[in-house]
């Protein structure tokens, strides 16, 4: 039987492979999910090692054997997966926002459970808007996006090639924003027929002081909320759609800023 020399050079090329992909992992939503068991993800990111190693543009790398050159190796790669899986979460943290938006909006920010993909309290609705945004990502197989921004990085960034410098610095700034403007627009409808909730009930305790506002204002405010949010789910595939498409691109976007 002959044995299966393996170089060192052909260790180090699987390893960057696997290290930039495990970097994804940690942040990108779903895989980076704490609900998502360790083992799980370190046999994802094997099997995503596996099948992205042919793509590796077979170019000559310059390896040594000392610890040092190693370890910064690894912890490039390790940091280039986490700013793209960074990038993509942006997007699933607004619509976490939006939840907590329209939950106070309607009365139902006192009770909250405990997130499993974070560990933290969080409202009902949230959970809500965030397994629907989920659920229209993996419907459109957004979840292969990370695989392939991975994939397309080594056309552009060689091995410990990643570069924290301003222009990366501002792109992920600017993406950070999306976790506002996305948590807003998601729950404008709720927010606006709310606001005018309020105003109508301001004007009707001024004109009729024998109402109990109070009394009447939560439920009503509850009822027309709830009427707006159940209209809004009619849009928010569309919205979402927006949402992907931008983030198809800023992740691509994101491998050259690196450069």
């Amino acid at each position: 039987m002959q044995a299966v020399i393996i170089s060192q050079e052909e260790i180090v090329r699987f390893s960057v492979v696997l290290f930039r992909t495990a970097g994804v992992m940690t942040f990108a939503p779903i895989f980076g999910s704490r609900a998502v068991p360790y083992q799980v993800r370190i046999v994802v990111a094997l099997v995503a090692a596996i099948a992205l190693y042919p793509s590796m543009p077979a170019v000559p790398l310059q390896v040594q054997s000392d610890l040092g050159f190693l370890a910064g190796v690894a912890l490039g790669e390790v940091l280039c997966g986490m700013v793209l899986g960074l990038a993509a979460s942006f997007i699933f943290a607004g619509l976490q926002l939006a939840g907590q938006i329209i939950a106070f909006q309607l009365g139902f920010s006192i009770v909250n459970l405990i997130d499993p993909q974070s560990d933290v309290e969080t409202s009902v609705i949230s959970f809500l808007q965030y397994y629907l945004g989920i659920l229209f990502f993996l419907l459109i197989n957004g979840h292969h996006w990370f695989f392939l921004a991975v994939s397309d990085s080594f056309s552009y960034l060689p091995v410990h090639g990643a570069v924290l410098h301003a222009p990366l610095v501002q792109e992920v700034i600017r993406l950070s924003s999306q976790v506002f403007i996305a948590g807003v627009q998601v729950a404008a409808p709720v927010i606006a027929v709310t606001v005018i909730a309020d105003v109508v009930l301001a004007l009707l305790g001024r004109a009729a002081p024998q109402i109990h506002v109070l009394i009447v204002g939560l439920p009503l405010k509850s009822l027309v909320g709830f009427a707006a949010m159940c209209i809004s789910f009619y849009f928010l595939p569309r919205l979402l759609e927006k949402y992907y498409l931008q983030l198809h691109r800023d992740l691509f976007a994101m491998i050259q800023r690196m450069v």
